[in-house]
C-alpha cells in the first residue's frame, strides 16, 4: 500500500503584474474640468451681495470714467502760459470742490481745485498745493497764489475716459467677483448683476463608527467610535467654494 507524499508542493510565484503609475492630481483635475459643463441659467443679485459669485454676463460701460477731465490732486488749476517764474502771482477767482463745476479761467488767474473736481475751461494743468504759496490779500482784494514750480501741460489731470471708455467691456462673463470688481461694476452704474446660480450639493456621511460631536462625551465613546469630523470639514469647504449644501 502506498502512502500519499506529505512533501509540500512548490509553486512558482505569480509573474509580477506592472501597475500603471498614478495619474498626477493636476492632470486628473484638468480632465475632470474638461468634461464639466456650465450650469444652465442665472440669477440676478444685488451688487452688494455678489462677492464670490461668478458673473453670467459681460459688463459693458455706458459712460466714460471719469465723465470729464478732472483733477487728481488738491491744488490750483492754471494756464501754463501764465507762468513766467517762481515770482509769478495768479489771482484766485474761483473755488471748485468735487461735485461742482467752474467757469472759464481768465488770463493770469488760477482756480482753487480739489481732487475729482472738473477742470475749468481754458485751464491746462493742475499744480498740487504743496508747490504753491498763498498770498494774504489786502482787505477786499482778490486772493492770490504764487506757483513755485513751472507747470507742465496736462499735469495732475485725469482725462475723460482714462479709467474706462464708454462701450468698453470692463468685466467678462465667467469672472469670479471680488470687492475690487464689484467696486468697478458700481462705478459704471450697475446696482444688480447677473450671476451663475450656485452649485447644489447633497452631503451625507455613513459609517457605524461615526458619532456627532456633542452627542456623546469623549469618556462615553464606544470602542472604535470616532467623531464625524469630515462632515464639518466638507460642508464648510463646499460653502467656501460657493455651493449651496444640503446636509
Amino acid at each position: 500500500m502506498s502512502l500519499a507524499s506529505t512533501t509540500p508542493v512548490r509553486t512558482e510565484p505569480a509573474a509580477h503584474v506592472a501597475r500603471a503609475p498614478l495619474k498626477p492630481l493636476d492632470l486628473a483635475l484638468a480632465e475632470l474640468l474638461a468634461r464639466a459643463t456650465p450650469l444652465p441659467g442665472f440669477e440676478v443679485v444685488s451688487t452688494f451681495d455678489a462677492d464670490g459669485r461668478v458673473l453670467a454676463q459681460d459688463l459693458v460701460s455706458g459712460l466714460d470714467v471719469p465723465a470729464q477731465d478732472n483733477s487728481s490732486m488738491d491744488g490750483y488749476a492754471v494756464r501754463c502760459a501764465d507762468w513766467a517764474s517762481a515770482a509769478t502771482l495768479l489771482q484766485v477767482n474761483q473755488r471748485i470742490p468735487a461735485g461742482s463745476s467752474g467757469h472759464a479761467l481768465a488770463s493770469a488767474s488760477a482756480a482753487r481745485i480739489f481732487t475729482g473736481a472738473p477742470i475749468p475751461p481754458d485751464a491746462d494743468a493742475v499744480v498740487m498745493q504743496e508747490d504753491c504759496e498763498t498770498v494774504n490779500p489786502a482787505t477786499g482784494a482778490t486772493p492770490a497764489v504764487r506757483i513755485d514750480t513751472q507747470p507742465r501741460p496736462g499735469q495732475w489731470i485725469r482725462r475723460r475716459g482714462e479709467d474706462v471708455a464708454a462701450g468698453a467691456v470692463v468685466l467678462h462673463r465667467g469672472t469670479r467677483l471680488s470687492p475690487a470688481s464689484l467696486g468697478l461694476a458700481a462705478s459704471i452704474g450697475f446696482d444688480k448683476l447677473q450671476v451663475a446660480r450656485r452649485v447644489r450639493v447633497a452631503l451625507f456621511s455613513t459609517g457605524d463608527e461615526l458619532v456627532m460631536p456633542g452627542d456623546v462625551a469623549p469618556a462615553d465613546m464606544k470602542p472604535g467610535a470616532i467623531y464625524n469630523s469630515n462632515r464639518f470639514f466638507l460642508k464648510v469647504l463646499l460653502q467656501r467654494l460657493g455651493c449651496t449644501v444640503t446636509d
